[in-house]
């Protein structure tokens, strides 16, 4: 695989999007194939025809063009550059609101465990650590991107973990402002709202968590997510559903972990062994982070980690992982006052090493 490195993109958005099309263009083509694949295989049917059905059972377009309208016209501006049908890219971002369709559509549809998230705040000094592993499935393998986005009236430059075709799965911006995000299947979603690769975008043009929190309660969500959200010195954590917003307040304010299952409310044994694979994950985080100043070694262990041989933070594509089970990227981002530092990985980070970067298209010394 060719060495990751971001993709600038500057320009007002339409334009920004036409940019992003055309340079990504056989990815984006060869990423639409993959999903419309393992779409027909989880569904056992035809792909286009079931997607077709998804976007007219639901309207996340109202929300998107009265909260977000920048970045609808972005998606737009990602197909006409990739030549590529627009419904289709503008599903291609629905992937959290997907998976909620089929489990409301299909009562056999099981729901998907992805995505391991962290935020640690030293209480003695020194950057405040954010970061996620994007777990997916093993199609998107060779489809990861990195985008940079300058500045703009809307919001600060960004650098934006992605897979090919999409705004957005995971970020930072030059303000400071870093975004993670992981699935709560167990909290209600709907067939409205914004969903969560707007919300994340949306986030990321806010210049400061108090502006980060205010849009986190202002935006109706689509669909469940938890997101982390961190800036030098503070970071909060967001249970989202299509019903409201709930803060999480873990018991150690200074650092937050969180995988796949509620923890704003009451938590029982129960609920977790009914997620063996959320409470595992969350467990090898735990053991790794609950304690102590880690640095980045630290924070890169414990995302890289495989303590549970059967449910480890960091996941390798096997044959059942076409659909979910792979660390499609990682990202870790040092937040300090007037600097932003981010290693990205494409893929699970045990295999595939970090690169450094910033939002910044200025080298990172």
């Amino acid at each position: 695989m060719a060495a990751f490195a971001p993709l600038d993109l500057s320009g007002e958005p339409r334009a920004r999007g036409r940019a992003y099309g055309r340079a990504l263009a056989p990815r984006i083509h060869a990423h639409l194939d993959a999903w419309l694949d393992v779409t027909g295989r989880a569904i056992e049917g035809d792909p286009r025809a079931y997607v077709a059905a998804m976007l007219r059972d639901t309207d996340f377009k109202t929300a998107i063009a009265t909260h977000t309208p920048d970045l609808l016209a972005e998606v737009e501006g990602i197909a006409e550059g990739a030549e590529a049908p627009a419904d289709l890219v503008f599903a291609l971002q629905l992937l959290d609101e997907e998976w909620a369709y089929r489990l409301r559509r299909e009562a056999a549809a099981q729901p998907l465990e992805k995505c391991s998230s962290l935020a640690i705040v030293p209480t003695d000094g020194g950057p405040t650590w954010i970061g996620q592993n994007m777990d997916l499935g093993a199609y998107t393998d060779g489809h990861q991107a990195l985008l940079r986005i300058a500045a703009d009236a809307r919001g600060p430059a960004a650098l934006v973990f992605t897979v090919a075709g999409m705004v957005g799965l995971m970020g930072v911006n030059a303000a400071g402002l870093g975004v993670c995000v992981n699935s709560i299947p167990q909290l209600p979603s709907g067939p409205t709202g914004v969903p969560v690769a707007f919300v994340l975008r949306r986030l990321m043009q806010a210049r400061s968590l108090a502006e980060a929190v205010d849009l986190m309660f202002a935006l109706p969500h689509a669909t469940n997510q938890h997101y982390v959200i961190a800036e030098p010195g503070a970071a909060r954590s967001f249970e989202a559903g299509s019903r409201g917003v709930t803060e999480f307040r873990p018991p150690e304010p200074d650092r937050v972990l969180h995988t796949n299952h509620p923890l704003a409310g009451p938590s029982t044994p129960d609920a977790e062994a009914a997620w063996p694979n959320s409470a595992a994950r969350l467990k090898s985080l735990r053991g790794r982070l609950a304690t102590g100043r880690p640095g980045f070694g630290e924070v890169s262990g414990a995302l890289s980690a495989f303590d549970d041989a059967e449910h480890p933070v960091c996941r390798l594509a096997d044959s059942k992982g076409y659909l979910l089970g792979f660390t499609t990227g990682s990202m870790i981002s040092a937040l300090s006052p007037g600097r932003v530092e981010s290693w990205v990985s494409d893929g699970p980070p045990s295999v595939r090493p970090y690169i450094r970067t910033s939002p910044s298209a200025e080298p990172v010394v």
